[in-house]
């Protein structure tokens, strides 16, 4: 028996099923064999490129269209291998999958699903930027694609691929399956798989209801997992409910500047004034006050600092790392932006109390990004108008040294 079964469900789809063959066969591991799931397909090329596949590693398997997960089931069933990969047939392996993940598993009797990093080819072409796998993050969303390798004793212990999953996500729900065992996740790091992007993949063309009808089902079906780690769910919530923007003081107590000597306040568009209270700092050495962590359009107004004593000091100095200045507004092109105190020394640190600041926000985040796009089209515009004016001049004064009766004077 061969130690791994590589498992290809096919409907409609025989123009690529020689890509996706050819990549296994260049596989440095050897004791392997492919079932391919002729499922339901119509198109007559498909079907009469199945009936005729001929090769002694190479099981063609023919049923009723039942869908992907219902495919792979029936693939996995008549599959004699130990582990199990499952391979679309518009996508491919690279070279040393195989082998490297075979190894993994034999050495972690622990490790239950062992995927790699990968690339996009077809519609879009670049490198497949999933974020690294934890816990938190797959309950959230699916961040392990289709082509991981698993145990076929696993499969067996949790019924397999869940043949309700009809509008996709059937290995979401599949490897929270295996995470709910125990099971633990590797990821090698190399690209070693290759997924093809189609204009009419089966995700994309989903309505929202379907995709709602999905989600249910993967939670009715996981409900203990998702219980257990509710709070993952609670956070998701509030960051997506309480989107909002921050300006920071930064506060120097001879130390540096750091996230921990620092105060937050929640800012909107209509914020015309932020007051930081500093009286539980000593020893100030300097001050940086970032306006806000976005793209903006500010108004500076006053700055005021209050001492314990009661006196109000108007800070005259301020340096900004804007990239222009227009106006009385300044044009942030960072989410980074700065305003520096120079004219405050230690003198006038001492005993301050209060940071007033008074400040418009004209524009913030993406609307401001398109302001600075704006201005700096009509730069160029400026810049060309001139630089044509300059040329028509050189040109007049030529046309006028050179006529006829012209004396250089």
């Amino acid at each position: 028996m061969p130690l791994v079964s590589i498992v290809i469900p096919c409907y409609n789809q025989g123009q690529f099923i020689e890509d996706a063959v050819a990549s296994i066969r260049i596989q440095s591991f050897g004791d392997l064999e492919i079932i391919i799931v002729n499922d339901g397909s119509t198109d007559s090329f498909t079907n009469e490129l199945l009936a005729g596949y001929d090769s002694d590693f190479v099981t063609v398997i023919v049923t009723e269209n039942r869908g992907l997960a219902a495919a792979r089931n029936s693939g996995i069933a008549a599959a004699t291998g130990k582990y199990i990969l499952p391979l679309d047939a518009d996508d491919k392996i690279e070279q040393g999958y195989v082998e490297k993940a075979v190894t993994v598993l034999d050495q972690n009797p622990d490790i239950g699903i062992v995927y790699c990093r990968a690339t996009l080819f077809g519609a879009v072409e670049t490198d497949w930027d999933l974020p690294e796998y934890s816990l938190q993050r797959m309950l959230i969303d699916n961040v392990i694609f289709c082509s991981a390798f698993f145990r076929r004793e696993d499969w067996l212990s949790v019924g397999g691929y869940d043949e309700g999953m009809v509008y996709g996500w059937e290995d979401y729900s599949f490897w929270l399956s295996l995470i709910e065992r125990g099971r633990e996740v590797y990821q090698i790091p190399e690209k070693l798989f290759s997924y093809r992007v189609a204009s009419d993949s089966m995700v994309r063309s989903k309505e929202k209801w379907q995709k709602v009808e999905m989600f249910k089902r993967i939670y009715l079906r996981h409900k203990k997992i998702f219980s257990d780690n509710i709070e993952v769910w609670i956070n998701a919530v509030l960051d997506s409910r309480d989107l909002y923007y921050t300006s920071r003081l930064y506060v120097d107590c001879g130390a540096g500047i750091s996230d921990e000597g620092g105060i937050n306040r929640k800012i909107e568009q209509g914020t015309r004034k932020i007051v930081f209270d500093l009286d539980k700092y000593s020893d100030i050495t300097a001050l940086r006050f970032d306006p806000v962590d976005t793209f903006a359009i500010i108004e500076l107004g006053k700055v005021v600092a209050t001492y314990s004593s009661g006196a109000e000091t108007v800070v005259d100095q301020v340096r900004c790392n804007e990239l222009y200045a227009l106006e009385g507004k300044l044009f942030f092109d960072t989410v980074d932006s700065q305003c520096h105190f120079p004219g405050f020394g230690s003198l006038e640190l001492k005993g301050i109390s209060k940071l007033t600041i008074s400040l418009h926000f004209i524009a913030l985040g993406e609307s401001a990004l398109k302001c600075l796009v704006d201005y700096q089209k009509e730069l160029i515009e400026s810049l060309r108008g001139r630089k044509l004016s300059s040329k028509l001049n050189r040109a007049t004064r030529s046309v006028i040294r050179f006529a006829p009766g012209y004396k250089k004077r």
